[in-house]
Parts: C-alpha cells; sequence; structure tokens
C-alpha cells in the first residue's frame, strides 16, 4: 500500500458513498472523490496524473482491489478532522455526486489543471482542458470549470473590496 486507503475509506463513510469496484461508476468515483479530497487538504499520499477520464492513480487502484473489504464494510480507524471534514463538505456542496459522471470528470479535471498551472488564466486553462476532453461541450467545460474553482476558492482570497462588492451584489438579490 503506497497511499493512506484509510484515510479514503473515512472520506467515502463521511460522503456516505458506497462505492462498488466491480462497476465503472464505482471505480470512477473513487478516483475522483480521492483527487478532489486530495486537492482541498485531505492528505491521501497518493499520485495522480491525467487520464482518459480525468485524474487517475494507479496505487490506488491497487489499493482499492487489494482492500475492497474495507472499502466495502467501510471499516477505517481514521478519524477525520474539522478541516478535512470542511474541505468533503464543498466536495458534497459543489459536486453533484449521485449526477453526472461528466461534470465530476470535467471539475476534477479542472482542478488538476488549476493546481498545476496555478498561473494559468481562463482561457489557457480552457485550452489545455479541450484538449485533455475533446468529447466534452464548450458547457460541460465551463461548468467544470466553475465548479473547481468554487471548490479551490479559499475565504483570505477575498480582499475588502471584492466583499464590498459582493455584498453589493447579494443586496441586489
Amino acid at each position: 500500500m503506497t497511499g493512506n486507503f484509510d484515510k479514503v475509506v473515512a472520506v467515502i463513510d463521511y460522503l456516505g458513498l458506497n462505492p462498488n469496484i466491480n462497476e465503472y461508476k464505482g471505480r470512477f468515483l473513487l478516483q475522483k472523490i480521492t483527487f478532489l479530497a486530495q486537492s482541498l487538504g485531505v492528505s491521501t499520499d497518493y499520485g495522480f496524473t491525467p487520464y482518459i477520464s480525468g485524474p487517475y492513480s494507479t496505487e490506488l487502484t491497487t489499493d482499492y482491489y487489494s482492500q475492497n473489504e474495507e472499502l466495502s464494510s467501510h471499516r477505517t480507524n481514521y478519524q477525520l478532522t474539522a478541516s478535512e471534514i470542511s474541505s468533503l463538505d464543498k466536495i458534497r456542496e459543489y459536486c453533484d455526486l449521485d449526477g453526472s459522471l461528466a461534470l465530476l470528470e470535467s471539475t476534477s479535471t479542472f482542478v488538476y489543471i488549476l493546481n498545476q498551472e496555478s498561473r494559468s488564466e481562463d482561457d489557457d486553462a480552457f485550452v489545455r482542458s479541450k484538449a485533455l476532453k475533446p468529447h466534452f461541450s464548450d458547457s460541460q467545460l465551463i461548468i467544470g470549470m466553475t465548479k473547481a474553482k468554487q471548490l479551490l476558492f479559499r475565504e483570505e482570497y477575498l480582499t475588502d473590496e471584492l466583499k464590498q462588492e459582493t455584498d453589493i451584489w447579494e443586496k441586489l438579490e
């Protein structure tokens, strides 16, 4: 085992998921949720690379096949921290975990791109994602980029000027 699969099981348990690794959707969810959780601060120590269906870890694949019983029974000794729970709540809020696999793929791909190329402009990230996901429509990519930005957004990014502007917009609603 190369990563921290105990944390992965805790993540899946907290999110109320029950992925079946004998089905594509179950394996897909494990890969994307683990990647997103790790990107938001739940250190699982898996290495991810771009792949056909978005970020993918061969080490994670090895671990979920070798520890399927722990996964299916949600057996873990790991207790999530408050910070990790906050990260998982963001995933729950911004990702439709029971919905479109394409949206989850698009979102996780953008998170990967934005993490790898932190100085990337939106247009550059869009072009890069279009090259990785030519089968996705522009709207699927734009929604994925928006979701990725929501996931990666941190309160400390808000300047006083930006806070005032968002307060004005909220009052107008």
